[in-house]
């Protein structure tokens, strides 16, 4: 008896055979099939954000220029009495005095100051209230633009560079909530300046017209991802948000949930004197992707674009409820979920960048990959290199039908994206896959030939009346030739020899629950009918009660899982196997709970790792730095052409 086994009769027998009701069966399933389970995100309003003006040293007993800094640069300037009396004028004089100054100290006083000032108007005067963050902004970037008094190493630490960052958001933040938001150009004043601004994107990803809304990604918190990726620099750090109306084609393959985008905005003021008749100081307020663009050009060096590529997914996630729930619906019956299968893009199409498809397992969902998609977008080098899909399918149809709508799916995509196929991206791919995922992604680096065919029929498909209705989805099913999109493929604890779970009395209990489609019933009825004796004796009880559920031909009887695990990998396509064991020491007796090493080892793997996991092992560190490690050096094997595809990326940005 096997570790998962014996683990779930011995439950059955505790609760004395009782009757199950739905109840009970829930629980009893729930401890054998907890390779779904995954820890919801949250997010959730940080009052306490070093970003945000009331908070840190801005929350003040007194008046709001009454700190230490501000009372000095104040009284430098005999301007002590004048800021409680005519704030914008005192702030005026500030600017006047200050702003052709070296004194990097004193512009950085005067700018946090008028920054202060505009969180006071944010509530009742909103518009004045841009207007002086604008003017904040305008100060703070003369330095930076000029960059002659600024440290060579990491300026993006100085104060006058986080004061200007600041006063970016609150600019981006209050001129959303003027009519006609950032679609069209505004003109603000604050005191004596005034500033015509216009927002335009900064990169093809980063269009302000393409979004609905750009929140602050600085403000929020996040519950459930281990780890929050965010790098320091230039700009204020966003979320890129807009509803996904399911437009066109491609929207179909975007979140059903809308798309939540890393972004960073830059304000670039050009010289009062350039506009000599109005004085009115132009603003482009540019918008970015910074995964493709990661740094920009100021003040005659490069900086790193501020950035945060946890919290766009983080809210993302937050909002994955409804298909967290499908997970139950796609196994029992998988008809009626409401999420077909889809391949859905998790960032911007690129060309230029190697996709990693990344395929679930039984009773999952794509949100089984959460912690690694937020670990692999937190690695500078992995995002200057790929990009990240993921594939959603209904989990109670056999691995046949289910790899061949996958197969099916992966042409879609690549022909809506690459009509023509010259990109790198939709010729070179990578495949991550878990549990069941795995047998999925089997059939993509694998020949089946005759193999798979004649482990289940005992006509040959050639002595088939070509006429016969089944034939064409037979053969779509059973026969499959390696992609040569596919470069390399890493399985994640798959069980390519079954689990003897499925044959257990919880595993032959959820078999019997889940409910299929009856024209799928139909199919096999119709076909055993048209051609008798087609099933051989060994495959026949799989068939007993009509199509089989992916549960029952898990089993390691079932003729068509041995026949294709005995199948070869292509031999140009390198793969990996990592593995988890609970307690077994590791080696051949290792297991998962549910898949143990002797089903989830495959011979010729370029290499192998056991962590110490139970069967979520995508989610076990040491399996996220494993598959980091492959992708790395998946890079560093490329051939001269699809190296010479790769810009140079820029080397890791400063991150908190």
């Amino acid at each position: 008896m096997n570790e998962s086994q014996g683990f779930i009769e011995g439950l059955i027998r505790s609760a004395a055979i009782r009757v199950i009701t739905p109840m009970r069966f829930g629980f009893l399933v729930a401890a054998v099939v907890s390779a779904g389970c995954t820890t919801h995100v949250e997010v959730f309003p940080d009052h306490q954000s070093s970003s945000r003006p009331e908070a840190g040293s801005y929350r003040l007993a007194g008046p709001w220029w009454a700190d230490p800094q501000s009372s000095a640069i104040l009284r430098e300037h005999e301007l002590e009495k004048l800021i409680s009396a005519n704030p914008d004028l005192a702030l005026q004089k500030l600017h006047g005095a200050v702003s052709d100054s070296a004194n990097v100290e004193s512009v950085t006083a005067a700018a946090d100051l008028t920054l202060r000032y505009a969180l006071t108007l944010e509530r009742a005067q909103p518009q004045q209230a841009a207007g002086w963050n604008l003017a904040a902004a305008a100060l703070a970037y003369r330095p930076i633009a000029s960059g002659a008094s600024l440290p060579t190493t990491n300026p993006w630490n100085l104060p006058i560079v986080q004061t200007y960052n600041r006063a970016t958001a609150g600019a981006v933040t209050l001129l959303q909530k003027l009519p006609g938001s950032l679609r069209t150009n505004h003109v603000l004043s604050a005191g004596g300046f005034a500033f015509r601004v216009a927002a335009q994107a900064g990169d093809a990803e980063s269009s302000p017209h393409e979004f609905d809304q750009w929140l602050v990604a600085d403000h929020w918190q996040q519950k459930g991802l281990q780890q929050r990726h965010r790098n320091d620099g230039l700009g204020a750090r966003l979320i890129a948000v807009r509803t996904n109306r399911l437009a066109t084609a491609l929207d179909k393959h975007l979140p059903d949930e809308g798309v939540f985008r890393p972004a960073t905005a830059i304000l670039r003021f050009q010289r009062v004197h350039d506009d000599p008749v109005s004085h009115i100081q132009k603003v482009n307020l540019l918008f970015y992707n910074p995964k493709y663009t990661p740094q920009i050009e100021a003040g005659d060096r490069q900086w790193p674009l501020a950035a945060d590529y946890t919290i766009p997914g983080a809210m993302l996630l937050s909002h994955t409820r409804p298909l967290f729930k499908t997970r139950w619906t796609a196994l029992m019956r998988p008809s009626e979920t409401t999420r077909p299968n889809r391949l859905y893009l998790f960032e911007p199409y690129s060309p230029d960048r190697i996709p990693i498809i990344m395929v679930h397992g039984l009773r999952s969902t794509p949100l089984a990959w959460q912690q690694m998609t937020n670990e692999l977008l937190g690695d500078a080098d992995i995002r200057a290199r790929y990009q990240i899909w993921h594939y959603l399918y209904p989990t109670g149809l056999p691995f046949l039908t289910t790899a061949a709508d996958f197969r099916d799916e992966l042409e879609t995509v690549r022909n809506l994206l690459d009509p023509t196929g010259q990109d790198l991206a939709t010729q070179h791919m990578i495949v991550i896959a878990h549990s069941m995922g795995g047998l999925l992604a089997r059939t993509l680096v694998t020949d089946s030939g005759d193999e798979l065919w004649n482990s289940t029929f005992a006509i040959p498909v050639a002595d088939l009346d070509p006429s016969l209705e089944q034939l064409p989805e037979l053969r779509r099913m059973f026969y499959f030739r390696a992609n040569p999109c596919v470069k390399r493929v890493i399985f994640i604890a798959v069980p390519h020899r079954g689990s003897k779970a499925a044959d257990s009395l919880v595993g032959r209990l959820v078999s019997g629950w889940v409910t299929l489609p009856d024209n799928f019933h139909q199919f096999i009825t119709s076909l055993e009918q048209a051609v008798p004796g087609l099933l051989k004796p060994e495959a026949a009880p799989l068939f007993e009660n009509g199509y089989p559920d992916s549960i029952s031909v898990l089993s390691p009887k079932t003729p068509g899982l041995v026949a294709m695990a005995k199948l070869p990998v292509s031999a140009t396509t390198p793969f990996h196997s990592i593995m988890g064991d609970r307690g077994r020491g590791g080696g051949e007796n290792s297991s998962d709970g549910v898949v143990p090493y002797s089903s989830s080892h495959l011979t010729g793997a370029s290499s192998e790792l056991i962590v110490a996991s139970n069967h979520r092992v995508p989610e076990h560190p040491d399996a996220i730095a494993e598959v980091k490690r492959i992708l790395k050096l998946h890079v560093a094997e490329l051939g001269p052409q699809e190296r010479f595809v790769f810009s140079e990326p820029p080397g890791d940005p400063p991150e908190e």
